[in-house]
């Protein structure tokens, strides 16, 4: 009892960070399957990659272990067997110049790209001015959008950069934020009150999941740490995520990038993960923060 009541007057020691994991995180369905596929279409012939594959330091050092190159020019195409369209897509316009050009193509493109494609044509043939909600420097937005066809919305700079058109059609990246995609198009409806907006949500299921799941966990949580690529959409969306709720989020590629700084004492953390980051790297991160 004695020593009981001597430990009131010392500090209190320090504990282990305790680490909640998201019920949903990291690669959907989708994505391990176009993953899956292009390593074992390099198994048995030469393939290489017309751009990034997925948006991912892992993933690239994944593919470039199994001999795939990426960002391989038109130039060289002649070099492989099979050219990969990347995950992320191509503008339809490339595409069909490719074809035409009987360049051996495999098509990798996200399911929800394609539908995101399809939908804004057909907006297009309808005489709207398409709109791709999403980020100017995304591999993805820049397929949707077709080579300048079609306008990125970012932000309301970008909205209030329009020109008049009795009609907008948009679509919307897959990987974004469903609520910031959903403010864009409040924003736009707001200030072109004379045009018929018409939206298409084409933002991926698997995306909202990742949100909601994060949520869940951050009530009790201090801080989260998301792993995938910094500046990466669906990241920077689950950073979003946690402003919202008030707390601090940080981006990691790997194990490596964790500071013991800002994750020391008796911290309660949150892992996530973004769309194209690997089980194995989400582990690693995992064994990290719990050996704290």
């Amino acid at each position: 009892m004695k020593g009981i009541d001597e430990k009131r007057f010392m500090p209190p020691e320090e504990r282990k960070s305790i680490v909640q994991v998201a019920a949903t995180l990291g690669m959907d369905q989708d994505v391990r399957s176009a993953l899956a596929r292009i390593l074992a279409l390099a198994a048995s012939r030469k393939v290489g990659v017309a751009g990034k594959f997925m948006p991912d330091e892992a993933v690239s050092a994944l593919l470039a272990e199994r001999g795939i190159q990426e960002d391989l020019d038109e130039a060289d195409f002649f070099k492989v067997r099979r050219v990969a369209i990347p995950y992320s897509g191509v503008s339809p316009r490339l595409r069909r110049d490719w074809e035409a050009a009987s360049v051996p193509l495999e098509d990798f493109t996200a399911p929800q790209v394609r539908k995101a494609q399809v939908a804004l044509g057909l907006l297009r043939i309808e005489g709207a001015q398409g709109l791709v909600i999403g980020r100017h420097d995304d591999l993805e937005s820049q397929a949707l959008a077709g080579g300048g066809c079609s306008k990125i919305i970012e932000d309301t700079t970008d909205t209030a950069r329009l020109v008049f058109c009795p009609a907008f059609g948009a679509v919307c990246q897959s990987t974004l934020s469903p609520r910031r995609v959903s403010w864009l198009v409040q924003q736009l409806r707001f200030r072109y009150r004379d045009s018929r907006v018409r939206f298409l949500d084409t933002a991926s299921p698997s995306m909202i999941q990742r949100e909601e799941a994060l949520e869940k966990i951050l009530i009790t949580c201090d801080r989260a740490v998301i792993v995938g690529k910094p500046g990466e959409a669906s990241c920077e969306a689950l950073v979003e995520t946690a402003l919202r709720r008030g707390k601090t989020a940080v981006i990691v590629n790997g194990p490596d990038d964790l500071s013991t700084e800002d994750f020391s004492g008796n911290a309660r953390i949150a892992l996530t993960a973004g769309a194209f980051a690997l089980d194995e790297t989400i582990r690693a991160v995992a064994e990290k923060l719990l050996a704290r």
